[in-house]
């Protein structure tokens, strides 16, 4: 049941909205002030506001621009009434952010199908934000989604002065699991090994899938005695696992990087880095173990060098271009795209769509921000889009979008244009491809 929100200093629009609403089925919380409305939505779940432009005190106008301010607000729908056909006042309510206008005295009919309207393209908006953040095979934080929540992780314990571990993770010989038992039983082998991967770790540690068979946790706060533990009770966890496939049962193994970062200010690129470096030990040194890491000692400088390409985007570029080269979607890894919505081509076409309506205006938008100097709007807009194109398969776009989100984030204003132009290219390009298969 949606949760509407009416605010109006008439008590008598009041009634009458609460009755026309409720009688649909939605649950109606009411407000006769702007002061009042914003108290209700800090300690409220609301999903939907009909917000009156003329009231005294605080006006409509100024209460949906205090809305529009905060994080929530900023995706709650707002429908402007008023008795008023100003235009010039519609114009100012739609910039500010509200999703619709309708006049008073208003008509029921109109009023609520408006209202299913907003609230799906609400549901709408929820369902991309999921799409964008989570692993759809494994309903755990994707790799975009992953590192957004690191990032900040580290922040919040250098401000802190507290240790920070990261694990990855790695299934032995995966591939072979694929090729014996199918893709089927791969699938069935993640989604069971992420299900145990966050039995093992803290209700706030962060979890993720970094991509095809490789996961990992980031551990804010821990000691490395303790991170160790929690690794190597994932191993014990997952060595003695039968994992019911259908007509057998089979076991894997996995092999773990871990690192700590302490007392000192890291890049999570540097941690992933050092974390991945002890994944390389402890697949070479047999697999099944988990590598405490020792860059520079025990790794060879050329392993280093090959995996700090990797995170730098250069062999997961190579590796993109030829997945694109045999898609119908320029830019789109149409493997990793389809395997995010577990196989199912149609729906993967569908989410394409969803894409193009959402973002295809994305470069104009990002480009007048930047000319504008409208930092908030720049960050909102990179971070979505990052976002977005790792769960759409659209991976070179993701390495180029997160270079720009990094310099957003830094503040460092001199790289939004380089950094935004093979964004551009890029979107650009993919755009059109969506256009073409249509």
């Amino acid at each position: 049941m949606y949760k509407i929100l009416a605010v109006d200093d008439a008590k008598d629009t009041l009634m009458l909205l609460e009755f026309d609403l409720a009688d649909e089925g939605y649950q109606v919380v009411t407000a006769m002030s702007g002061e009042a409305a914003l108290n209700i939505i800090k300690e409220q779940d609301i999903d939907l506001i009909l917000l009156d432009m003329y009231m005294p005190g605080l006006s409509g106008l100024a209460t949906l621009e205090k809305i529009k301010s905060t994080a929530s607000g900023q995706k709650i729908p707002v429908i402007m009434l008023s008795a008023s056909n100003d235009e010039d006042e519609i114009v100012a309510a739609l910039e500010l952010g509200a999703d619709d206008y309708v006049t008073k005295p208003y008509i029921a009919k109109v009023l609520l199908a408006r209202m299913r309207t907003s609230l799906r393209l609400l549901e709408k908006t929820i369902e991309l934000e999921r799409l964008a953040n989570t692993d759809f095979l494994t309903g755990i934080n994707n790799r975009g989604s992953f590192e957004d929540l690191a990032s900040k992780a580290i922040s919040q314990c250098e401000r802190n002065q507290q240790s920070l571990a990261l694990a990855m993770f790695d299934i032995d010989f995966f591939k072979k699991v694929n090729d014996v038992y199918g893709h089927e039983a791969g699938d069935k082998v993640l989604i069971e090994f992420s299900q145990v991967l966050g039995s093992c770790f803290r209700a706030y540690d962060i979890v993720g899938r970094i991509g095809g068979e490789e996961f990992a946790v980031c551990m804010p706060n821990v000691d490395l005695s303790d991170a160790h533990n929690a690794c190597e009770r994932l191993r014990l966890s997952i060595e003695n696992k039968l994992v019911d496939i259908g007509n057998e049962q089979i076991n894997v193994t996995v092999s773990i990087g871990l690192t700590l970062a302490q007392n000192q200010e890291l890049e999570l690129s540097d941690i992933l880095k050092d974390a991945d470096l002890a994944l390389y030990q402890a697949k070479s040194n047999g697999r099944n173990q988990v590598v405490l890491s020792n860059v520079g000692n025990e790794v060879g400088n050329e392993v280093g060098n090959q995996i700090g390409d990797v995170m730098d985007g250069s062999l997961i570029s190579n590796e993109i271009d030829t997945a694109q080269d045999e898609s119908g979607y320029p830019g789109i890894d149409h493997e990793v795209g389809v395997a995010n919505v577990l196989g199912d081509n149609e729906l993967f076409k569908q989410i394409l769509e969803m894409f193009y309506d959402d973002h295809s205006q994305d470069s104009a938008k990002i480009s007048q921000a930047i000319d504008s100097n409208d930092h908030d709007s720049i960050k909102h807009l990179v971070h979505t889009l990052k976002g977005v194109a790792c769960s759409v398969g659209a991976m070179q776009l993701f390495e180029l979008a997160k270079s720009l989100d990094e310099a957003v984030n830094r503040g460092d204003l001199a790289q939004y244009p380089p950094l935004f132009e093979p964004v551009r290219t890029e979107l650009d390009k993919i755009m059109k491809g969506i256009e073409n298969n249509r």
